[in-house]
């Protein structure tokens, strides 16, 4: 009477082995949702194009691609949209209609050129803009013509922060994941930190950490340069600290921290 595969498994080679040899031929499986990816802003350019004054390479989609791939999703790539309200309006017009779910990077702060936000305010269905978790602050969540919209942070680190997040838990919600066996994006520990790591007064904080065992024990580095535009952090860290509202942990604390896989 054991269940073997849970519904919401992701299935590897030992999965679909397993369910070969509980004589199973086919297995019922979930299509993968299209979550379309839309880019925005004038100062950025694609890799490998000439670099003005002033502009700076467009990175945070390719991170969502990776993101979107490992949430168990097929990301669908939309040509970058400069900062032009009628040209954002068509791509998510399109989008909506190829997709099911569409993600924005840039464009959701209160500046005048923030567009994806002015859009959605002025034509979506807004239903919450801003969150208290630094970094990341200012993203929103709507729809856009019944197409469920995620309106991401223009700084990278916040960009794929907040992806992980906000965006993910959705999915794995609306997409019934197995919470030990489908896809995952990171794990909770609880790891001792070598140096401090300041919170913030009013927001969850997520601070890039560096975890290595020491002696058996689950530790973790805090580098000091955190802020949200340090890609390199990134690539160095593999843990975000989950200090909640208003706390300040000291080196030798034994804090929750987010395992990046």
């Amino acid at each position: 009477g054991e269940i073997g595969l849970r519904r919401g498994t992701k299935l590897g080679p030992a999965e679909l082995s397993l369910a070969a040899m509980m004589g199973y031929s086919q297995l019922n499986v979930l299509i993968p949702l299209k979550i379309a990816i839309i880019g925005t802003g004038d100062e950025l350019v694609q890799p490998g194009e000439y670099l003005g004054p002033g502009q700076i390479y467009e990175s945070n989609t390719t991170a969502l691609v990776g993101l979107v791939d490992a949430m168990g999703c097929e990301a669908m790539k939309y040509p970058f949209v400069k900062d032009d309200l009628g040209k954002l309006r068509e791509t998510f017009d399109l989008a909506s209609r190829e997709c099911d779910v569409i993600l924005t990077s840039g464009g959701v702060s209160m500046g005048e050129w923030d567009l994806v936000r002015k859009l959605m305010e002025e034509e979506g269905e807004m239903h919450f803009w801003r969150v208290s978790i630094k970094p990341g602050g200012p993203p929103l969540f709507g729809l856009w013509k019944g197409t469920p919209l995620f309106g991401l942070p223009g700084n990278p680190v916040s960009s794929q922060i907040v992806c992980m997040m906000i965006v993910f838990p959705w999915i794995q919600s609306i997409c019934m994941y197995d919470g030990e066996k489908g896809p995952k994006l990171f794990e909770k520990v609880r790891v001792k930190l070598l140096q401090p790591a300041k919170g913030t007064k009013r927001k969850v904080t997520l601070r890039r950490v560096k975890i290595m065992t020491i002696n058996d024990e689950l530790v973790a580095e805090v580098p000091l340069n955190q802020g949200s535009g340090n890609l390199r952090s990134m690539v160095d860290c593999n843990g975000l600290t989950l200090l909640p509202i208003g706390v300040h942990a000291e080196a030798g604390d034994i804090v929750d921290v987010l395992w990046l896989k």
